[in-house]
């Protein structure tokens, strides 16, 4: 538990100094998050839905809360785009939703890392390489919202969201059927992150650093189990 409440105030740190973490990243921006996004969604199939479907013999609906918190990250986007008319008014909306998605999707980093340290398993230090890719790419976007962002606590807060996400599961002390259920929700919506943000649109993106990526993260996996 200790060692997921340090390594979420690691990236704390990582996020508050993005400012300057970006300008040193930038050039490699495409082929970090090529590399993060093979080793996190290979990590959610090949090592986080079999833990995931033990909450299955706790009674907990894993799969459908899974899928629910996919669906429902999708949607709320959705929204946005088809019942917005006014570009200035979207505009204005995505920003908000862009921060408080921001928080959140950080706050959620947090909260898995932390539920991730509560099974035993080797793999467990794994899944930090993509959290921290992740964050580190993310420092892009943070640097252009701090710049609209006129208050330090408001950047203090987004800066932080991985450590309350952390804290925040720590404090709770989950049973069995809500730690499986929890788990497999921020899941859902993680992976819908990981294929809306992490993967490279269109042209862009580096195809050998994703496969590398994936080949990298079974190789480890295969040889811890």
């Amino acid at each position: 538990m200790a060692i997921a409440i340090l390594l979420a105030f690691f990236l704390t740190i990582v996020h508050f100094f993005s400012n300057k973490i970006s300008r040193i990243i930038e050039e490699h921006h495409i082929h970090i998050t090529s590399f993060s996004a093979a080793m996190f969604i290979t990590l959610i199939f090949i090592d986080f839905l079999p833990r995931v479907s033990e909450g299955l013999e706790f009674g907990a609906p894993v799969f459908l809360v899974m899928t629910s918190g996919f669906v429902l990250f999708h949607l709320s986007e959705k929204y946005l785009y088809q019942h917005v008319k006014d570009k200035k008014v979207l505009l204005k909306d995505l920003a908000e939703l862009h921060n408080i998605g921001f928080f959140i999707d950080h706050l959620m980093v947090g909260f898995v890392l932390f539920l991730t340290f509560e099974l035993t398993s080797y793999t467990n230090y794994l899944i930090f390489i993509p959290f921290l890719l992740h964050t580190v790419s993310s420092s892009m976007s943070l640097e252009h919202i701090h710049k609209k962002i006129k208050t330090k606590f408001n950047k203090f807060l987004l800066s932080t969201s991985t450590l309350l996400g952390a804290l925040l599961a720590f404090f709770i002390k989950l049973e069995a059927f809500w730690y499986y259920t929890f788990f497999s929700f921020f899941l859902g919506a993680l992976l819908y992150v990981s294929i809306r943000d992490m993967l490279p649109k269109g042209k862009k993106g580096s195809p050998l650093m994703f496969l590398i990526g994936f080949l990298l993260t079974v190789g480890i996996i295969s040889l811890i189990y």
